[in-house]
């Protein structure tokens, strides 16, 4: 479900209402989660966890490292964020990566091999 919610850019709205209707159709005592925010915080006990970069709305530059302080792109000189509304008082990026690194994610395979090597 999270490949769907990702492929199809889904809100978590959606998902919850994909999950909800789901429920309905399968059997009593089915394992699925109840919404989003269930599924989410069950996938972090396996070490799934990404970092969020801000990146630009022309895909031009990452804000990280050391581009981490930076409000304008250096290329096209866009914003980072979005426009502030009356009731928004938080910045919101206009772009947003989800890393996981590929040393993390070897190291979970690893695990997850001698695991099934010891059973």
């Amino acid at each position: 479900m999270f490949t769907i919610k990702s492929d199809y850019g889904l809100s978590e709205v959606s998902y919850d209402r994909i999950i909800e209707w789901a429920r309905i159709i399968l059997f009593e005592g089915s394992r699925l989660k109840e919404n989003f925010y269930a599924a989410k915080s069950m996938m972090k006990p396996l070490g799934l966890e990404y970092q969020k970069i801000n990146m630009c709305l022309n895909f031009y530059m990452l804000y990280h490292l050391e581009n981490a302080e930076l409000t304008k792109c250096r290329t096209c000189g866009h914003s980072r964020y979005k426009p502030r509304t009356d009731r928004g008082k938080t910045l919101v990026a206009h772009r947003k990566l989800k890393y996981t690194s590929q040393a993390h994610l070897n190291c979970r395979g690893y695990s997850c091999h001698q695991r099934l090597l010891s059973i």
